[in-house]
């Protein structure tokens, strides 16, 4: 290409560093690279290193090639021809994947074409499900007023996607229902875009109602998942019988409903059995191709058509990935290299998956991944008979568990020592970490025992928190609550933040005065407090910016009293004055606004939180723009089969997640507060099903307050204290007991954690573990009161 070229406005170059934990952990690569997306793209993100993000962030502004490669040898010192090899390459690839553009309509961002209440035809639209680079798909009211799911090409995908649409309204046609949606309408706008209309159904992708069954890890979850598994063959099954063969087999095109139905999309690629079958390019994700088409691939040899052999190998290794939650084989990310893993090597034993108890069936999967078509089962009706007769005649399912007695009263004793030795190094294997803030360090651990000893009416460990909050004030050391190896700057965590600077100590000793009855030291603390976090903030978040100073201002109020002083009231008034101007102003969660996240610790659920909670403890009522700004972000919600989750960020593909920071437990808390705020029976429905998902969500967040179990289990536990009933607390315990013994595995030396810090590591599920034995009063550290 010879004229000029620029990235799009929505391409993101990421260093890996500073992504959050739970992301970060998805990608591979080194802390110095950087990872490359266009969110809605059809192109999967990928890691890059320091110079190859160096060379494409010289195209933010458009330039010649031949420029931008000049202008990267000049940055890097380098002559331009000793960069060439390189280089050229990557400016390849990102041509191809459309990461790089000529200027104009393509250069913006990938964003729905319409809105809430627009008109698509006759259609209103209810909200945006996805929207990629050459098609989008909406929630619509449909003309009859019934519920559908409307895809529409975009301009960019007006030739080809226009081609899909009308060979998937031919299919669904034929199909006429059941396993797909029915087909309700298809039609062309004025400026030529093409759209189809089907039935709207209620449910999650395949692979995520998997991974909830295998996290419960109980004989029941895992006869549900065989039982669902046998349901997909058989609507593939059924497929098949009525002529067609779908041609894009991954789990994002397998629903399944609250009730356990399975729906099959997405069936632009489809083909007709009875159709002479033709040498065709296909699409579809790389896992899950069969052998013949990938050594054809890989070969570069004519491609063979679609089969319903080559199919059911297909369905075969989707089936695998859900029962043992990974691939038939460890696929490798080079694109040659897992070619040839699909045409010559054989899937890996369940064993090696951890799945034996469900061996029965493997047998019947193996022959279905023969990479021989001739040796696969007849027809995909008998793959899926041959399958349901494994379930009939196999032995009761024996789920080995872990050995759990005890490891709570383990962990919280390990805690107990650490507290017990205030002159104690908080050195351990892993990434250095701040020593003083309340969230890594000294400060954590004086919160934590002064915690523990509320909790256990120990005076004994109250005197040691006061030694640790002594220890944090005085610490003056360079790492005292910065540490660049955990990402922890003044540039990502600001100057005022309780959890992560001197205000966060200054709190701690204006708790422990007060259990002390030292009026002095209560008032120099709120002082201290107040002149720690009257620094200018930029952000507004309740972990960073000036919503987590309120945060720590309404827990002195409400743990000291009538002794406040009124200019600490002044200044929390000052700060809901600044939290409500934002809801005032902002446009409606969803859009483009100050917050680029939803959640708790970083979005508009914490802000709202601070806002209801600052009202709570003053006494004060909530003014009509909080309950707006709620119903809005209700309306952001996805409901799995019991419960209920909120995306990280309001746009189309972004994960939920289970913890307390980002997911659904911290929503919980949210809902009810806003329960016991409006008294409505719809928050608290919230509650119970944003609880219920922070239940099932597992431990893919590890053990610790801010993302994993301990915050998930206060999550059951405030729940617990809204309706009473045993089952939140029977699920609380459960929880931290599963908490405890992950922090028991990892014996706190490891280094795949920070087992001293309050939120991230033991310390935290040491409070839980003391707080269960009184879980009326508990609450979750430095957020409820």
């Amino acid at each position: 290409m010879q004229g000029l070229v620029v990235l799009p406005e929505d391409v993101q170059i990421i260093a890996l560093a500073e992504m959050p934990q739970q992301l970060r952990s998805q990608l591979s690569g080194e802390d110095g690279d950087f990872a490359l997306t266009r969110p809605r793209s059809r192109v999967p993100s990928k890691v890059i290193d320091a110079n190859s993000a160096s060379l494409l962030l010289q195209f933010r502004s458009p330039k010649t090639i031949v420029d931008g490669l000049l202008a990267f040898s000049k940055e890097i010192k380098v002559r331009p021809s000793e960069i060439l090899d390189d280089a050229y390459p990557l400016i390849e690839s990102c041509l191809l994947a459309r990461i790089l553009v000529e200027p104009g309509a393509d250069s913006g961002k990938i964003e729905p074409s319409f809105a809430e209440d627009d008109l698509i035809g006759e259609h209103r639209v209810i909200r945006p499900v996805q929207a990629l680079i050459d098609s989008e798909v909406y929630q619509v009211r449909t003309h009859a007023g019934a519920l559908g799911a409307l895809k529409i090409a975009t301009r960019t995908g007006l030739k080809t996607v226009k081609l899909q649409l009308e060979r998937e309204a031919g299919i669904l046609t034929r199909i006429d229902g059941t396993p797909a949606p029915s087909l309700i309408e298809t039609g062309v706008l004025s400026d030529g875009r093409q759209y189809l209309v089907t039935d709207w159904f209620d449910g999650e992708e395949s692979q995520t109602v998997a991974q909830s069954l295998r996290e419960k890890n109980t004989p029941q979850s895992a006869l549900d998942l065989t039982h669902l598994c046998a349901d997909i063959l058989d609507a593939y099954a059924t497929l098949h019988e009525r002529g067609v063969i779908h041609g894009d087999i991954h789990p994002r095109n397998v629903l399944v409903s609250p009730s356990g139905k399975v729906c099959l999309i997405d069936f632009g690629l489809a083909s007709s059995l009875d159709a002479p079958a033709v040498s065709a390019a296909r699409a579809g994700v790389a896992f899950f191709y069969d052998p013949q088409y990938a050594e054809a691939l890989r070969a570069g040899k004519s491609i063979p058509g679609p089969t319903a052999q080559a199919e059911q190998y297909s369905v075969a290794a989707l089936v695998y990935s859900l029962i043992c939650g990974d691939h038939y084989a460890d696929f490798s990310f080079d694109k040659d290299e897992l070619l040839r893993q699909i045409s010559e090597e054989n899937p890996l034993p369940f064993e090696r998956r951890g799945a034996e108890h469900h061996q029965h069936l493997e047998a019947t999967l193996l022959r279905a991944l023969s990479k021989d078509p001739d040796r696969r089962f007849a027809s995909m009706r008998d793959f899926a008979a041959s399958f349901r007769a494994a379930l009939i005649t196999m032995p009761a399912i024996q789920i080995p568990q872990p050995s759990s007695a005890g490891e709570s009263a383990k962990l919280l004793d390990r805690v107990l020592e650490i507290i017990a030795d205030p002159a104690r190094e908080l050195r351990h294997a892993g990434p250095h970490s701040p020593s003083a803030s309340l969230t890594y360090g000294s400060a954590g651990v004086a919160y934590a025992a002064y915690k523990i000893a509320c909790a256990t009416d120990d005076t004994r460990i109250l005197s040691q928190a006061d030694v640790w909050a002594e220890r944090a004030r005085l610490t003056s050391a360079e790492d005292a609550f910065y540490a660049s190896a955990v990402q922890i700057t003044p540039e990502t965590v600001g100057t005022v933040s309780p959890f992560h600077t001197p205000s966060g100590i200054s709190a701690v000793q204006a708790f422990l005065a007060h259990a002390r009855g030292d009026q002095r030291t209560l008032d120099s603390a709120v002082s201290a407090y107040l002149r720690h976090t009257s620094h200018l903030c930029d952000k507004a978040d309740i972990t960073l910016g000036h919503a987590s100073v309120l945060l720590g201002l309404i827990l002195i109020l409400e743990t000291v009293g009538e002794s406040v002083p009124a200019v600490l009231l002044n200044r929390g008034n000052e700060l809901q004055a600044q939290i409500l101007d934002l809801l005032h102003r902002d446009p409606p969660i969803g859009q483009r606004g100050s917050l680029d996240y939803l959640g708790v610790a970083h979005g508009w659920a914490g802000l709202l939180y601070a806002a209801l909670l600052w009202s709570k403890v003053t006494g004060t009522p909530a003014l009509p723009v909080v309950r707006d700004r709620l119903n809005q972000l209700a309306g952001q919600v996805r409901y799995t089969r019991r419960g209920a989750c909120w995306p990280v960020q309001p746009v189309p593909g972004s994960i939920s997640l289970s913890g307390w920071c980002n997911g659904s437990a911290g929503y919980t808390h949210l809902w009810t507060l806003a329960h016991q705020t409006y008294a409505d029976p719809a928050y608290l429905e919230l509650a119970g099903k944003s609880a219920t998902d922070a239940f099932e969500g597992g431990a893919a967040g590890g053990h610790g307050l801010c993302c994993g179990l301990a915050g998930q289990a206060y999550a059951q536990l405030s729940m617990y204290k809204q309706t009473g009933l045993p089952v939140w607390l029977q699920q609380a315990r459960l929880l931290a007991e599963r908490a405890a013994a992950i922090g028991n595995a990892m014996l706190y030396h490891s280094a795949e954690g920070l087992p001293f810090s309050l939120f991230k590591g033991d310390l935290g599920v040491a409070v839980l573990i003391a707080e269960l034995e009184r879980p009326e009063a508990a609450a979750m550290p430095f957020f409820e009161i």
